[in-house]
C-alpha cells in the first residue's frame, strides 16, 4: 500500500536583508554544520534513467543509523529560492523534498522565509521518523536563523559547542608572525578569528572574505596569510578545480603532486591542469592550533559554486523560465555533463537541442529555456569569467612574499603545468659591459647586486615576483597585466632618486609581454617558459634608456589604458620584426622621462 505523503510549511519574518539571508541559508555546509547534521560521503555522479545525474550518498544519522540515498541537483534562483531532492535506497522513507523561499518584506530591511517539505514514508515507521527526526532538522533550520537575528554571528549554531583552542601556542605564533612584515591588526584579528570561528570557517579559510569582514584590503590579507602559514599557524594545500563547475576534484599538500590532467564526473571531460584556471591555494588553521575538519554535508548547493545564477532540471518537452540577471559581466548557459553552452549577452528565449544551443529571441524579460532534447536536462545560467575572489597557482605564485617564504614549492621534475594568461617583465642595464671594464669586477658587482634590490622592490610592490636574473637581467612574472606595467612605470620613474641614493649612473630599458606560458621546474626553482617569455625578452632589446616598450595588445587591456591614460606618456605605436619570431609584432614606446609620477603600489 501506498502510503501518503507528509507536507509542512514554517514561515518568518527575519531583520535581515535578503542578501544576508540568502548567504546564511545557501551555505549548506555551513547550516548542516550548525543545526547538528551528520556529515555525508558522496561517490562520483550518476546518470539516471531520465538523463539527470545524482550522486550517491551515505550518512549515520545520530551517528550510527546508516543511511543511502540518491541526492538530485540544487535547483535555485539566487536571493529567490533553491531546492533539493533526496531519493532514499533504504529506510523507512522514500523521498524527501525541502523548499527555501525568499520574499522581501515591506517595512525595513526584513525578509520573510518560507520553508517547504516533503516527506514520503516507504513504511509505517516513516512517519515516524518524520516526526523524531526529519521535520524537527527542518525547525532547526528556524533556530539557526533566529540565532543569527539575536546576534551570534556567522557562527551561531543550535549545537553548542567550543572549540578546543591550544591558547599558549596561538600566543606564542602570533607573537611570531608580528616579526614579519605584517599588520599588527592583522595578527589580532586572525587570533581572534581562529580562536573563535566555527570549525567550517577555519578549516576553510578565504582571503577575500577575510578581507571583507576585516575591511582590509585582500592583497594586504593574502600576504598575512601566507605569513602566517610560515610561522606555523596556518596550513595550506592546493585545489584541483574544474574550469567548467569550478568543484574542487582533488587536493594536494605540494605542488610537486599536482598532475597534468585530472577528470571531472559532472562535466563528464579530461581537463588539461592549468594555473591560472583550475589550481586554488586554500589555508586552514594549523592542527597544533585547533583541530578543525571541513564536514561535507553537501556537493551541490549554490554557495558551492557561487559563479552559478540559477540552475534548473528541465524535462524533456519542457520549457523553464529563469529570472532576469545583470548581463554586467559575461553571461552563459550550460547544460551540466554535456557541457553544452551558448554566450548570453542580454535576457531571451533560448532553445535546447540534440545539436546544440539556438537561440530564438531576444529583449525577452528574465530567459526561457525550451529543451527539445531527447533526455532532461541540468541548465545554469552562470557567469563565464573566472571569479576575483579565487586565490589562484597564477597569481600566488607570482608574489615575490610566496617565492621569498616557499622556495621549496616547486612543481616535480619534468612536470608541465600550463597557465593560460601571465604577464612576462625582462629589465636590462644598459652598457653593463663597459661598467665592469671602468669601475672593476668587484665594485661593478655590488652595483649591479644594489640595483637588483631596488627591482625587487617595486616588483614586489606590485604583486609580481623575481623569477630570476640572467646576468645583469631581471625575468619577472604577474598575473594581472597592469601590476607590470605599473612597476615598469614605477622603476623607470624612481631610478634617479635611486641613482642619486647611491651616487650612480645607472641606465635601464625594459619590456612586458602578456599570453599563454608553461610553468616548470628548473634547478628547483617555478620558471616559465614559452613563446611569451620569448617575446617579453626580445620586446626588452626595442627600447633605449629611461624607455618602457610594451605589446599593442597590453595597450588594449581596459586596466593597462586607464593606467597609461591617468599618466602624462609620449606613447608611441610600432612595428618591429623580433629575432626568432614570424612576422612584424605591434609594440608601443613608453617614454619615462616625459611622465608624471605615479606612485607605486
Amino acid at each position: 500500500m501506498k502510503l501518503k505523503p507528509k507536507s509542512y510549511v514554517l514561515e518568518q519574518e527575519y531583520p535581515l536583508e535578503r542578501e544576508m539571508a540568502w548567504q546564511l541559508l545557501a551555505d549548506n555546509n555551513r547550516m548542516n554544520d550548525a543545526i547538528g547534521m551528520f556529515p555525508v560521503a558522496f561517490q562520483p555522479a550518476k546518470t539516471d534513467a531520465n538523463g539527470v545525474f545524482y550522486r550517491k550518498a551515505a550518512a549515520k544519522a545520530m551517528g550510527f543509523v546508516p543511511m543511502e540515498w540518491q541526492e538530485f541537483p540544487f535547483e535555485w534562483q539566487e536571493h529567490e529560492f533553491y531546492t533539493v531532492e533526496r531519493r532514499y535506497l533504504s529506510g523507512p522513507l522514500l523521498y524527501y523534498v525541502l523548499k527555501i523561499e525568499l520574499f522581501d518584506v515591506q517595512e525595513g530591511a526584513r525578509t520573510k522565509i518560507r520553508l517547504t517539505a516533503e516527506f514520503a514514508p516507504r513504511n509505517v515507521l516513516g512517519y515516524a521518523a518524520i516526526q523524531t527526526t526529519g521535520l524537527p532538522a527542518v525547525k532547526k533550520i528556524m533556530g539557526y536563523l533566529d540565532g543569527y537575528a539575536k546576534g551570534g554571528g556567522l557562527t551561531a549554531s543550535v549545537k553548542k559547542t567550543t572549540p578546543k583552542v591550544n591558547f599558549g601556542e596561538l600566543e606564542r605564533l602570533s607573537e611570531k608572525l608580528n616579526v614579519y612584515p605584517v599588520n599588527p591588526e592583522f595578527t589580532d584579528c586572525l587570533a581572534s578569528y581562529l580562536a573563535e570561528s566555527a570549525d567550517q570557517d577555519v578549516a576553510e579559510i578565504m582571503p577575500k572574505q577575510l578581507a571583507k569582514l576585516w575591511g582590509m584590503p585582500p592583497t594586504e590579507v593574502l600576504r598575512g596569510l601566507l605569513y602566517a602559514t610560515k610561522t606555523g599557524l596556518l596550513d595550506m594545500s592546493w585545489h584541483v578545480i574544474c574550469p567548467n563547475c569550478r568543484v574542487s576534484k582533488d587536493e594536494h599538500r605540494s605542488l610537486s603532486d599536482l598532475e597534468q590532467q585530472f577528470h571531472c564526473d559532472l562535466c563528464g571531460v579530461v581537463y588539461d591542469t592549468e594555473f591560472d584556471q583550475s589550481v586554488e591555494l586554500h589555508f586552514a588553521v594549523h592542527p597544533t592550533i585547533r583541530t578543525a575538519y571541513a564536514e561535507v554535508y553537501c556537493v551541490g548547493g549554490p554557495v558551492i559554486t557561487p559563479h552559478v545564477k540559477a540552475q534548473q532540471i528541465i524535462a524533456s518537452g519542457e520549457t523553464a523560465g529563469f529570472a532576469a540577471a545583470s548581463v554586467e559581466k559575461p553571461l552563459r548557459l550550460r547544460v551540466l555533463q554535456a557541457n553544452d553552452q551558448i554566450a548570453v549577452t542580454r535576457s531571451g528565449a533560448f532553445r535546447y537541442t540534440q545539436t546544440g544551443w539556438i537561440q530564438e529571441a531576444v529583449d525577452a524579460v528574465g530567459f526561457s529555456v525550451a529543451n527539445d532534447s531527447d533526455s532532461d536536462i541540468v541548465v545554469a545560467l552562470e557567469y563565464a569569467d573566472w571569479s576575483e575572489d579565487t586565490v589562484t597557482a597564477s597569481k600566488v605564485t607570482a608574489m615575490q612574499e610566496f617565492r621569498d617564504l616557499f622556495s621549496s614549492e616547486v612543481l616535480a621534475p619534468g612536470q608541465k603545468i600550463a597557465i593560460g594568461h601571465v604577464t612576462i617583465l625582462f629589465t636590462d642595464l644598459k652598457g653593463s659591459t663597459a661598467l665592469y671594464e671602468e669601475a672593476g669586477d668587484a665594485n661593478a658587482y655590488g652595483r649591479v647586486r644594489s640595483h637588483f634590490d631596488f627591482l625587487t622592490e617595486h616588483i614586489k610592490q606590485n604583486s609580481g615576483s623575481v623569477v630570476k636574473t640572467i646576468g645583469d637581467a631581471v625575468m619577472a612574472v604577474f598575473s594581472k597585466p597592469a601590476d607590470g606595467v605599473k612597476a615598469a612605470l614605477a622603476i623607470q620613474q624612481k631610478l634617479d632618486a635611486f641613482n642619486e641614493q647611491t651616487n650612480d649612473t645607472l641606465l635601464l630599458r625594459l619590456g612586458l609581454f602578456s599570453g599563454p606560458a608553461i610553468a616548470v621546474n628548473s634547478n628547483d626553482r617555478l620558471d616559465y617558459f614559452g613563446r611569451t617569455v620569448n617575446l617579453a625578452a626580445r620586446v626588452q632589446g626595442q627600447g633605449d634608456a629611461g624607455e618602457v616598450i610594451i605589446s599593442g595588445a597590453l595597450l588594449e587591456q581596459p586596466d593597462v589604458a586607464a593606467l597609461l591614460a591617468s599618466s602624462q606618456l609620449s606613447i608611441e605605436p610600432f612595428s618591429a620584426e623580433l629575432k626568432g619570431i614570424e612576422g612584424e609584432q605591434a609594440l608601443v614606446r613608453l617614454r619615462m622621462q616625459e611622465i608624471a609620477r605615479i606612485e607605486a603600489g
